[in-house]
């Protein structure tokens, strides 16, 4: 390791505070892809995204990239019923709102992860026990099982979080546990039915900026492995 102005110590430092900082930027990426899962865009969400320049994000992801592009190319053309167009292809693919043949995009683990296809499968078990251990709890008065994909989005968002605060306090071995609790919870509950999931949104999807988001969602989610390895090299 490199020696920074005299001090055997600032290499270190600066790395750590440079994972840091990224563990900061998964986590409110995270959150983001959270946000769209959990409910339709109302029109603060719309202006928001809108305002943003989608196709500068720099990412170096190409699937990323195509999924921004998708979207900033629908909400280019945004009138006064993009909001209602929205939230009725959220309905109808991500809610399966007024579908009862067809397979919809429902964002749930346990419907793509299991024989039955149904709810509250294993998949959703085990993810309530990891959430226990970590001593995370999803509110009750949602009524929502919690392998849903927000929550699951939300849960590495945590854990990214607490990763990014230990290395800030210099506790690598506090960092490295969340790390780990991490690229576990990625391995077993993300990378194993993302890409079932992503086609799926992808076909079901009415508007080019839903299917944008499949792309983007698809696009992270293997980066974030590559991410978490590198990191991994260094704490654990």
């Amino acid at each position: 390791m490199r020696e920074k102005d005299g001090d055997p110590m600032g290499a270190y430092r600066e790395t750590h505070e440079d994972m840091a900082r990224e563990a900061e930027t998964r986590a409110s990426f995270y959150r983001t892809l959270a946000s769209l899962y959990f409910k339709e865009l109302d029109q603060a969400g719309i202006d928001a995204l809108s305002n943003e320049d989608l196709t500068a994000t720099g990412v170096d992801d190409e699937l990323m990239e195509e999924g921004y592009a998708d979207m900033a190319a629908y909400l280019k053309h945004r009138d006064g019923g993009t909001r209602q167009e929205l939230a009725t292809d959220f309905a109808g693919a991500i809610l399966a709102a007024g579908s009862y043949d067809d397979r919809r995009a429902t964002p749930y683990e346990s419907v793509f992860t299991s024989e039955s296809g149904l709810l509250m499968q294993e998949a959703r078990d085990d993810v309530y026990r990891r959430f226990c251990e970590a001593r995370v709890a999803v509110d009750e008065g949602l009524r929502t099982p919690e392998d849903h994909l927000s929550f699951e989005f939300e849960f590495m968002a945590a854990q990214a979080g607490e990763q990014a605060r230990a290395l800030h306090a210099g506790d690598t071995a506090a960092a490295a546990s969340a790390l780990r609790t991490q690229r576990e919870f990625h391995r077993d509950h993300l990378l194993n039915w993302i890409d079932a999931y992503c086609d799926c949104l992808q076909s079901c999807a009415q508007t080019r900026f839903y299917r944008g988001v499949a792309k983007l969602t698809r696009g992270f989610v293997h980066m974030d492995e590559d991410m978490m390895d590198d990191a991994a090299e260094t704490l654990c």
